[in-house]
């Protein structure tokens, strides 16, 4: 066992006495720290006079453990959260214990371990709360339950409270530390409650904002577009557009063939696209130029699932363009012909 830090380093340093890790608290830092770098990360990143860096060295010449980034023990997936380290967003592999919280580098380990390299990201990985010792590039992340850190310290009051009572031979005792913990009980419920009433509130107010979103807080592409002023300012009615874009009806026999020969176009070009194996062949499609070819090649989204958003949306057109357009238009010789049978003609 380590001994514990002394009064005048508590200041500067922390042990985890479960894992026998030093941790560095200033609020900048927060990390783990190797023993034998302790001083000079002191000296280095937060000018701690030498007085106390000698202390600190006097204090690592005793520490009984020895270990760097990828020697440190790592607590197991699903604990409550160490104390002082930080808790940060990231994703946990659904095949492998791989956590990471750059979402490109989980889809890049699905591609390369795994051969996933078009799966959607909830095939990939799932949600979750992480730490890590280290960083600066040195992360090793275990994933943590942050409803447990809270079940942990109530069980830990009501056992302080049970602790006292059996000290005190009185029953009265005994007995007040009961309704004492019944009334700590009522007052956790409580708080419970009312956060959740603020929760619901804030979930409120959000939707509220989304409706009307006051121009200081549009993102800078609805301020360039201004989009949200047109359509405020607009007598369109967006529910009877919703309905023209809607997808065909049963009685809507040529809609729905112009949307099958639009699926069946979208597929070729897929197949197209898979078959085409020419590296300079795909930098001449992605070029928006006839000079010169494109430094990259043509390819898919990195998320399958947007070619079909994409795909979604066409119909959606085509189906507000069938149902609104006039319903004949004049060939070449002034013959009438259809708006069916110009996108259908294209097609075949």
């Amino acid at each position: 066992m380590a001994e514990p830090i002394p009064q005048a380093l508590r200041q500067l340093v922390a042990l985890n006495v479960e894992y026998g890790v030093l941790i560095c608290i200033d609020p900048k830092c927060k990390r783990a720290l190797e023993p034998t770098a302790i001083s000079r990360h002191l000296r280095d990143k937060h000018k701690t006079p030498i007085e106390l860096r000698k202390q600190v060295e006097q204090y690592v010449k005793g520490f009984p453990f020895r270990y760097n980034h990828t020697s440190v023990p790592i607590p197991q997936d699903g604990l409550a959260p160490q104390p002082i380290i930080p808790i940060v967003d990231g994703f946990v592999c659904r095949e492998c214990p791989a956590k990471s919280v750059s979402r490109g580098s989980m889809r890049k380990h699905a591609n390369q371990d795994h051969d996933k390299k078009r799966a959607a990201d909830e095939d990939i990985f799932q949600a979750a709360r992480l730490q890590s010792w280290f960083g600066e590039k040195r992360e090793w992340y275990w994933a943590v339950d942050e409803g447990q850190q809270a079940a942990q310290e109530r069980q830990a009051r009501r056992a302080a409270i049970r602790d006292v009572g059996e000290e005190s031979g009185d029953s009265n005792d005994v007995n007040s530390s009961s309704d004492a913990r019944d009334s700590q009980d009522e007052v956790e419920d409580q708080i419970v409650q009312e956060i959740e009433n603020w929760k619901a509130e804030a979930q409120e107010r959000r939707l509220r904002a989304l409706k009307d979103v006051p121009k200081v807080e549009m993102d800078s592409w609805l301020q360039y577009t201004k989009w949200n002023e047109v359509l405020g300012q607009s007598k369109h009615d967006l529910v009877k557009t919703a309905q023209f874009a809607r997808v065909a009806d049963p009685d809507e026999p040529e809609l729905g063939r112009v949307l099958r020969a639009w699926s069946r176009i979208f597929q070729r070009c897929l197949d197209t696209l898979a078959a085409a194996d020419q590296k300079d062949a795909l930098k001449w499609w992605e070029s928006p130029k006839n000079e010169a070819a494109s430094q990259r090649p043509f390819e898919l989204p990195e998320n399958a699932k947007s070619i079909s958003k994409y795909s979604r949306c066409w119909e959606c057109f085509i189906c507000y363009m069938m149902r609104t357009a006039p319903q004949q238009w004049g060939d070449e010789t002034g013959k009438p012909i259809s708006i069916c049978t110009i996108v259908i003609g294209r097609q075949g």
